[in-house]
């Protein structure tokens, strides 16, 4: 699958190190942060409610998250290829066609990586919480949740958004 993009070694390296390991202390810290912001003042915060909730919040990052970085690292990418911070994506063989599919404008593109977020990570999300049998979570663990599981998925997402965003500079640089 990922073979056949043959990834060069500093596209490797840089896709680890900017795209794996920074989003994932980004969004820890970053998530932990706008969890406090929005559950101060709380002890237990809700599994499910129609109030500010432990569900929602998580079911709102699978969307969020890859969306919003989507919009931030693509233009990332093509600014580093531009530069010769790293090389694109050699047009052939190019992207696997799963990951093709997201070679969309960039506003459409982020919307896709949420979706496909929501889908696939909502669904074990809502999988894991109901199958906890949890109604409320105390803060502190809350939050050690929602800063993991936003680093986890951070990390997860990132790396293939930059592989989308090289493959664009490989195209329109006719490579």
């Amino acid at each position: 699958m990922f073979l056949a993009m043959k990834l060069s070694r500093s596209q490797q390296q840089y896709l680890l190190l900017g795209h794996c390991i920074v989003p994932c202390i980004i969004n820890f810290i970053l998530n932990g942060l706008i969890g406090l912001a929005m559950f101060r003042g709380v002890s237990m915060v809700p599994v499910w409610g129609l109030e500010t909730s432990a569900g929602p919040d998580m079911l709102g990052t699978c969307f969020f998250l890859p969306a919003i970085t989507c919009l931030i690292v693509t233009p990332i990418v093509r600014r580093h290829v531009r530069r010769s911070i790293v090389e694109p994506l050699p047009h052939s063989p190019g992207l696997p066609s799963w990951l093709a599919r997201f070679q969309r404008p960039l506003r459409t593109r982020a919307a896709l990586f949420g979706l496909t977020s929501l889908v696939l990570v909502g669904a074990l999300v809502l999988v894991a919480l109901g199958s906890v049998g949890l109604t409320e979570l105390e803060l502190t663990r809350f939050l050690w949740l929602k800063a993991t599981f936003s680093a986890v998925l951070g990390a997860v997402i990132t790396p293939f958004i930059g592989i989308v965003a090289l493959a664009d500079s490989a195209s329109e640089r006719g490579t």
